[in-house]
């Protein structure tokens, strides 16, 4: 009778189980099994990038080697590529077919990952032609001490760790450099110059951790006068060692270019139809700033053209010891009107408006938005702001005043690095549930969104003077002519000399700005296409979801939906938007 009683209990327990079986469908079965492969072989991703490359794991928040830096040999680099083209290998196992949609989509920016990976280890020659890699080392100290991911002082111990290995670095740099672009070294140089000099704002950032332990504080001083001293002489190194023989030839060529478009981009377009679409958007934005210079003022815009009515831009400007109060006064505006107008969901994450340090200055863009690190639960962003410094003579300090920080142009950058733009932009994307997607940066999304927001804000009346809808026009047209050069020079159709007279020429740039369009375009082939094609295709997406949803279309949900996907390849957040949005019967053929 026991036994009997036993084996009824037994039946009853497995009961649900085969009804639950019954319910899955074998492609479902298989699905979830398929799903389960594809999140380990990302782990391994992340676990080798871990190991072999300490500064890019901290910058998606992984935190388990934070003591260390990237070594930069030849046979550590070997033995990563070796690894991810094995990680390729298994990930091309799995049947992504029986996968759901939304995962086959993290399966496809897995595997571009991967192959983006792979392709730059091959054919890019980092160790050898950019001498502004070993320099990387300093950003990633400042961001280890800068983002409040961990214990203020396990952060400050891992920095100085960082910061002592950084000589070694330089010494790998001088084995392995060989002939860079002559543009490269230049660049190399003057950040050396501006780290050398910037030394001095490292000690406020390990202030706290020294204060009441002068051990601590000598360690930190010596560790810091060590890196002077490895960085002068990396700078002496880079002038009579490495200037005389630099003659590489930074553009990429149409191999190189091209792939960026289809592997990392996921672009319909070969290079040579990247090269006539950026020109075709350079000349229609030349008409569209030539008719608006006309509609502020026809008789200047007659007679000088729109330089002329550029030059006639209100240059009344915060002071530069108000600056940072501005832009957080200008972030309170926003969040504001955005949310007095409905269209947009709402950033909960911590923004902190920042100066600048110097030795970042030589390097990042003079207003600089950075997201918090990817897979970081903590999820604080900075707003950094170059500001001239107090050494500069006053005439000079006025000038940089008046052409970064007019209010009009306070405005724009408002809307385009925090709201609507990037910040909103972080924070949306970190609600997806995909570790994929929250570690992918891709530039057509991102950018693109970020030019869609100042266009946004325009339609939002967010901007206050009249001015800044001429002044967003005219950032169109730059981006298009920088989308232009950029396909011309890397598809060689444009030498680096044409390239410069391209900017003085036709955007009346001086000899020293239009260099430093060129430095930034040789050093990220088709990210210039970013904030062009970006902007046009989400405006196409949002006329095509006006049209087909009719009464149904939502702005709002609209923006969250895109927001959501993060920054993955516009393509994929089309198809998964068209996807969700069939599913919920909203689109009227």
């Amino acid at each position: 009778m026991k036994k009997i009683f036993l084996m009824f209990l037994l039946c009853l327990a497995a009961g649900p189980a085969f009804a639950y079986e019954d319910r899955m469908s074998t492609e479902e079965i298989q699905g979830a099994l398929e799903k389960t492969k594809l999140n380990e072989i990302f782990e391994r991703y992340l676990a080798t990038m871990q190991m072999f490359d300490p500064e890019r794991a901290t910058r998606i928040g992984l935190h388990g080697a934070d003591a260390s830096l990237t070594q930069r040999i030849q046979e550590r680099k070997s033995k990563e590529l070796e690894t991810f083209h094995k990680l390729r290998d298994k990930l091309h196992e799995i049947k992504k077919d029986f996968m759901y949609p939304a995962a086959q989509v993290d399966y496809n920016l897995l595997d571009h990952m991967l192959e983006v990976d792979i392709y730059e280890m091959e054919n890019l020659d980092i160790l050898k032609l950019r001498p502004q890699y070993y320099l990387e080392p300093l950003l990633s100290v400042y961001s280890l001490m800068s983002k409040d991911f961990n214990d203020y002082n396990s952060r400050a111990a891992n920095a100085i760790s960082r910061l002592k290995q950084l000589p070694l670095i330089l010494e790998q740099a001088q084995r392995n450099l060989t002939r860079p672009p002559k543009i490269w070294t230049g660049q190399a140089i003057r950040q050396v110059e501006a780290s050398i000099a910037g030394i001095s704002d490292f000690i406020p950032i390990f202030r706290g951790y020294t204060r009441y332990d002068p051990i601590l504080k000598m360690q930190v001083d010596e560790t810091l006068e060590q890196v002077k001293t490895a960085l002068a002489r990396y700078r002496d190194f880079l002038q009579k060692d490495i200037l005389p023989v630099s003659d590489g030839d930074f553009r990429t060529g149409d191999s190189t270019y091209g792939f960026y478009l289809e592997r990392w981009h996921a672009l319909d377009m070969t290079p040579g139809a990247a090269l006539r679409y950026s020109k075709s958007a350079y000349k229609q934005s030349l008409k569209d700033l030539q008719k608006e210079a006309q509609s502020i003022d026809a008789v200047l815009a007659r007679e000088k053209g729109w330089k002329g009515v550029l030059e006639k831009l209100p240059k009344e400007h915060p002071a530069d010891g108000e600056v940072l109060k501005v832009f957080q006064d200008e972030m309170d505006r926003a969040y504001q009107h955005f949310d007095e107008y409905k269209v947009l969901p709402f950033p909960k994450q911590r923004l902190l408006i920042k100066r600048m340090p110097s030795f970042a200055a030589a390097i990042l863009p003079y207003v600089y938005y950075s997201a918090p690190f990817s897979l970081d639960e903590t999820r604080v962003s900075e707003l950094l702001v170059s500001l001239p410094s107090d050494t500069l003579p006053g005439a000079l300090r006025e000038k940089i005043l008046q052409d970064r920080f007019n209010y009009a142009q306070l405005e724009l950058l408002s809307a385009y690095a925090i709201m609507p733009g990037l910040h909103l932009l972080s924070f949306e994307a970190n609600l997806n549930p995909s570790r994929i997607r929250r570690i992918s940066n891709q530039p057509m999304a991102v950018n693109g969104w970020a030019c869609y927001a100042e266009l946004l804000a325009e339609e939002m009346g967010y901007y206050s003077s009249y001015w800044a809808r001429f002044l967003r026009v005219y950032l169109r047209m730059l981006r298009a002519a920088r989308a232009y050069v950029d396909a011309s020079l890397h598809c060689k159709k444009m030498t680096e000399t044409e390239a410069v007279d391209f900017f003085k020429n036709n955007l009346y740039f001086s000899e020293v700005q239009a260099r430093g369009e060129i430095l930034r375009l040789s050093l990220a082939p088709t990210q210039a296409l970013g904030p062009v094609v970006g902007l046009d295709r989400i405006l196409d997406m949002r006329k095509y979801y006006r049209r087909t949803e009719q009464k149904y279309f939502d702005l709002r949900k609209f923006h969250d939906s895109f927001l959501k996907e993060g920054g993955i390849p516009l393509v994929d957040i089309k198809m998964e938007l068209n996807r969700q949005k069939k599913d919920q019967g909203k689109i009227v053929k």
